[in-house]
C-alpha cells in the first residue's frame, strides 16, 4: 500500500475513487449501450467466480450474457480488460454505498466501523464478485496493473486517513505507524472474508465481523508510542511480543 498524500482525508480520497471509476468507464464504454456493457460485466463476473479468470473463456462469458462471441469486443478488448473492470467498478461502488451511509456518522470510530463492516456485509451480498476479487485478482498478477492496483490501494489509504482523523480527534492514541496499522485490519478482514468464501463459515459473514471488528479497535485504543529503549532494541520477528527470558 502506497503512502497516501498529505492532507487527504477519507471524504476527498473515495470521491477520488469514484472518479477512477467514472475514468474507466468511459474508456471501456466507448460510446456504447451501457446496459449491454453491464450485462457483460454481470456476466463477466459469474464465469470468472465459477470458472476462474485463467480457465474463463469469452466464447463461455458471451454465452452467459446471451450476446454473441464477437459483440463482447466492441466493449472490452480481451478478457484481461474484463478482468480488469470487476474490481474496478464493484468496489467504487461499494466506496458510493459507504459515503452514503457515512451521512449519518459523526465520529472516525463509527466511520472506521461502518467502512470494516460493511466491507463483509458488501461480499455476503456480492458474493460472485467477492470471489473474483479475493481468491483471483487480490493475490494474482493483475494487481500489478495499475488502475487495479490504486483502486484498491484506495481502500487502505481510506482506513488510514479514519486512523490518523480519529487520533487527532483524540478518539485514540497517536499510533505509532498507521499503515502498519491498517494492514493489520485488512488482513483480518481479508481473512474472515476468505474463509467465508472457502468454506461457508462463519454462516452470518457480517455478524461475525462485529467482534472481529471490535477486538481491532484494540489495536488503536491500546496505541502507544515506543519507549526509547524499546526503539534502541526492536524485537525480532519471533520474539516480538514476548517476554525475554531471564
Amino acid at each position: 500500500m502506497k503512502r497516501q498524500t498529505p492532507g487527504k482525508d477519507w471524504k476527498s480520497l473515495i470521491e477520488a475513487a469514484l472518479l477512477r471509476r467514472d475514468d474507466d468507464a468511459r474508456v471501456l464504454k466507448q460510446d456504447r449501450s451501457r446496459q449491454r456493457s453491464a450485462e457483460i460485466l454481470a456476466a463477466a463476473i459469474r464465469v470468472f467466480a465459477r470458472d476462474g479468470i485463467v480457465r474463463a473463456r469469452i466464447n463461455d462469458i458471451a454465452a452467459e450474457a446471451g450476446v454473441p462471441p464477437a459483440s463482447i469486443y466492441d466493449y472490452f478488448p480481451g478478457k484481461e480488460e474484463l478482468a480488469y473492470a470487476v474490481p474496478i467498478q464493484q468496489q467504487t461502488e461499494f466506496y458510493a454505498e459507504f459515503l452514503r451511509r457515512a451521512a449519518e456518522l459523526g465520529s472516525s470510530r463509527e466511520r472506521l466501523v461502518k467502512f470494516l463492516h460493511l466491507t463483509t456485509d458488501f461480499a455476503r451480498r456480492h458474493p460472485d464478485w467477492a470471489r473474483v476479487l479475493y481468491l483471483e485478482v487480490w493475490p494474482s498478477v493483475l494487481i500489478k496493473e495499475t488502475r487495479v492496483r490504486h483502486v484498491l490501494d484506495d481502500y487502505g489509504r481510506i482506513i488510514v486517513s479514519f486512523i490518523r482523523e480519529g487520533a487527532r480527534r483524540g478518539e485514540w492514541p497517536r499510533q505509532p505507524d498507521p499503515y502498519q496499522t491498517a494492514t493489520i485490519f485488512i488482513g483480518a478482514i481479508n481473512q474472515l472474508i476468505i474463509t467465508w468464501l472457502l468454506y461457508r463459515t462463519p454462516s452470518d459473514l457480517a455478524g461475525a465481523s462485529r467482534p472481529l471488528i471490535e477486538r481491532l479497535l484494540l489495536f488503536l485504543d491500546g496505541a502507544s508510542q515506543k519507549s526509547p529503549a524499546a526503539r534502541r532494541k526492536p524485537a525480532g520477528p519471533y520474539t516480538r511480543g514476548r517476554r525475554r527470558r531471564r
